[in-house]
């Protein structure tokens, strides 16, 4: 064989677990538009030098945008290797290296205990899954930002209808009332 065969194969490989895998972890990749990334990152009060999180971070628009507009620091996960990749062209083209980095990583492994702010879009299930690693990992105060998910048996801090956005709070709005 060839070695423009076994490149190509290894190409085509990469590109469908692209498609595949985001799938099984969190739901296809859909990006979310400027206007509701800004929105996102004001509902949740991102304040200078706090540290978000965005689980599945597709093209990194939220985590360039928390550091260019908001003066935060972020941290991209994604397990995507093509668009973890393209985060980290887009982190350099921006000179954003030392407030912005990507993990290529499963969140649902990922460590979120030093996360002021945790932003998603991603399936019900998904969101589902999360409730409990939040619960677990978050510090009070921290705040979770769901695009169209609310994340079950939570009470929001704040809504956005018209957008489709939660906001919940750590240790104060994030529990149901019972």
């Amino acid at each position: 064989m060839s070695t423009a065969y076994w490149l190509l194969s290894i190409a085509g490989g990469v590109i469908a677990l692209s498609i595949v895998l985001p799938a099984f972890v969190g739901g296809a990749w859909s990006p979310t538009s400027m206007a509701r990334v800004r929105a996102m990152l004001r509902l949740a009060n991102l304040a200078p030098g706090e540290t978000l999180y965005d689980l599945g971070a597709g093209d990194g628009r939220i985590i360039l945008t928390a550091a260019r507009e908001f003066g935060a620091r972020s941290v991209g996960i994604e397990i995507d290797p093509l668009r973890a990749a393209l985060c980290n062209w887009r982190i350099r083209l921006g000179r954003l290296q030392d407030r912005v980095r990507v993990e290529r990583a499963n969140f649902f492994e990922v460590d979120l205990r030093d996360a002021d702010v945790v932003t998603f879009y991603l399936s019900q299930a998904a969101a589902d899954r999360l409730k409990d690693k939040f619960e677990a990992e978050l510090r009070p105060g921290a705040r979770v930002v769901s695009h169209r998910r609310p994340v079950p048996g939570w009470r929001p801090a704040a809504v956005d209808e018209r957008r489709g956005l939660y906001v919940y709070v750590m240790g104060k709005t994030h529990a149901a009332d019972t």
